[in-house]
């Protein structure tokens, strides 16, 4: 069994992954990760694991005591993708898992991939499996709560789409502006990934997915699971090599 690891800002998830390829759990782990994690390992007989993470973590990967491969992905993992960045070693775990997880799910495809959590990162992945890179802008509660903490009159509101070109308000204006620019700023660059290559898929996965998915003029693939079936991929590959 694999056992993979996204921890990310706001949460940790885990995916667990049978000899067969198939995603058989998935979840958020709790305060007490080292205890969960244990518990998974002993449930699923984990062998190989891989973790990808935005920082240090507070417990010891030797704890889990596995008997394979054991992965903390970084710029120098061999991948199943090629990487074309100028600065690898800043470039996000999560973006790269989630482009592998794109190859493998959507493979001979262009994809404009989206990861709408606590930042959006939009990244381009071509068919023939070269990620090129992308760009990263403010999630939707980020822009939500800068504007509210760096004006004095500013509400904190809560996401939503007022379905107005123009806000009437100054909830509808707040919610528009975060809300109606991050679909705007995703369709306008899926449009100049259509210009220089033609068709596009899009992937969207993150924890505001959902909201953003059903406004988008455009047809989509939701993948909530996009990261960790990219380090599976990852982890799949290491374990192959190293046999």
């Amino acid at each position: 069994m694999y056992l993979t690891i996204d921890r990310g800002n706001s949460r940790t998830k885990v995916g667990i992954f049978n000899e067969e390829r198939n995603l058989i759990h998935s979840g958020i782990l709790s305060n007490d990760a080292v205890n969960d994690l244990r518990d998974l390992v002993v449930k699923y007989d984990v062998e190989h694991m891989i973790i990808s993470t935005t920082g240090k973590i507070d417990w010891d990967v030797k704890d889990l005591r596995l008997k394979g491969k054991v992965i903390e992905l970084s710029h120098e993992t061999r991948l199943p993708i090629e990487i074309i960045y100028s600065t690898p070693t800043t470039l996000g775990r999560d973006r790269i898992a989630a482009a592998c997880g794109a190859q493998a799910l959507y493979p001979n495809q262009n994809c404009l991939i989206v990861d709408a959590g606590t930042c959006i990162t939009l990244d381009l992945l071509l068919k023939k499996g070269v990620y090129l890179g992308g760009n990263i802008s403010p999630g939707i509660h980020m822009r939500l709560i800068a504007m509210h903490d760096q004006t004095e009159r500013l509400p904190l509101v809560e996401p939503g789409f007022p379905e107005l070109a123009f806000g009437d308000s100054t909830l509808h204006a707040l919610q528009n502006g975060a809300c109606l620019g991050a679909i705007m700023e995703i369709e306008g660059t899926l449009n100049r990934a259509k210009e220089a290559y033609g068709a596009v898929s899009v992937v969207i996965t993150g924890g505001d997915s959902a909201l953003l998915a059903k406004e988008l003029e455009t047809p989509i693939f939701v993948e909530p699971e996009l990261v960790i079936h990219g380090l599976f991929q990852i982890l799949s590959l290491n374990v192959q090599i190293s046999s």
